[in-house]
């Protein structure tokens, strides 16, 4: 139960860390910022995914729409650098995925 406790903690401060880093004027058009954000958008939902049983069928699916929608955040990102629709999908991502990981809805 401890390590676990740690993992998610850390996982939560480095999404809030991030998605603070990517609004942010300074790091807004860091490609880095944005490449380290859809990592962790495809761990969280990795973790989100592989915690269901085999039944939960719906909540899988949305776990591995999450993970989708980081790397197509990324991809958007990497065509036009200002594109809101980008990071707004790389938010989504890391931040429904933490809360559908937590939660477990």
């Amino acid at each position: 139960m401890g390590i676990l406790l740690i993992i998610f903690i850390a996982l939560g401060a480095a999404g809030l860390l991030l998605q603070g880093l990517m609004y942010t004027k300074q790091f807004n058009l860091n490609l880095g910022i944005r490449v380290l954000n859809t990592v962790l958008g495809l761990i969280i939902a990795y973790i989100t995914f592989t915690s269901f049983p085999e039944g939960e069928t719906i909540r899988k699916s949305i776990a591995a729409a999450l993970g989708i929608s980081a790397v197509v955040g990324l991809a958007i990102s990497l065509m036009q650098r200002k594109a809101l629709v980008g990071r707004l999908l790389l938010t989504l991502s890391v931040l429904v995925g933490l809360g559908f990981l937590y939660v477990g809805m």
